[in-house]
């Protein structure tokens, strides 16, 4: 019979080891990914292949298959991983703690991210698009677009409960108009980058959604 030590011992080798294999899953998949984004940004979504992700990424062009099934799995894991880094940048960046000013901050932050990745953002971009024509990548359209409004209606809810809003303001209602307002600015960015001011859009907006809403 083995010893409790030796048991004690194997326990953490195996576990050592699952922690090895998540990492390196977890790098393989992130190398996929931003080899998916990179051949939306140049090609479009039509041009996307499992096979291709994976090769473009250094790795086997089967491995994307074994990690997300279907091309489909693979777009909506890229939706979750682009909004996921997003939301890691606003959590560090220079952003109001609460209320009013936190919600005039997210909206700058968007533009000014976008300026800085602009790949990025024609990606989700796309990603959001696509859901008007392609059935199979509607609910991950209508997904991410419900989760985006619902984290701007937060904000404004809590300024709301400040008194830094105005009571009767319909938080969901102006989530909605808000993220319509910054989609649409960056796809005119986006595609006129060099007739489209950007930082003067931004103002705009911001000036615009805290002359609306404040208390």
């Amino acid at each position: 019979m083995a010893s409790r030590s030796n048991l004690t011992r194997a326990d953490a080798l195996v576990a050592s080891d699952r922690q090895t294999q998540a990492a390196r899953r977890e790098t393989a998949e992130r190398a996929i990914l931003e080899a998916a984004k990179k051949i939306v940004s140049e090609r479009g979504l039509d041009e996307l292949t499992l096979n291709e992700a994976g090769e473009a990424a250094g790795y086997s062009r089967a491995l994307p298959a074994h990690y997300f099934g279907t091309r489909s799995a693979m777009l909506g894991a890229l939706a979750d991983y682009i909004v996921a880094e997003y939301s890691e940048r606003v959590r560090s960046g220079p952003i109001a703690s609460h209320g009013l000013q936190r919600l005039i901050d997210v909206i700058v932050f968007c533009t000014e991210d976008a300026e800085r990745d602009p790949t990025t953002v024609r990606v989700y971009q796309a990603l959001i698009g696509a859901g008007l024509t392609r059935a199979d990548l509607r609910p991950l359209s209508a997904r991410i677009t419900q989760q985006a409004v619902e984290d701007i209606a937060v904000l404004i809810r809590d300024a709301r409960q400040l008194g830094e809003i105005r009571p009767d303001v319909r938080s969901r209602t102006e989530a909605s108009l808000i993220i319509a307002a910054l989609r649409g600015v960056l796809f005119q960015w986006l595609i006129n980058p060099d007739h489209v001011s950007l930082s003067r859009m931004r103002d705009s907006l911001a000036m615009n959604v805290r002359n609306a809403l404040k208390a």
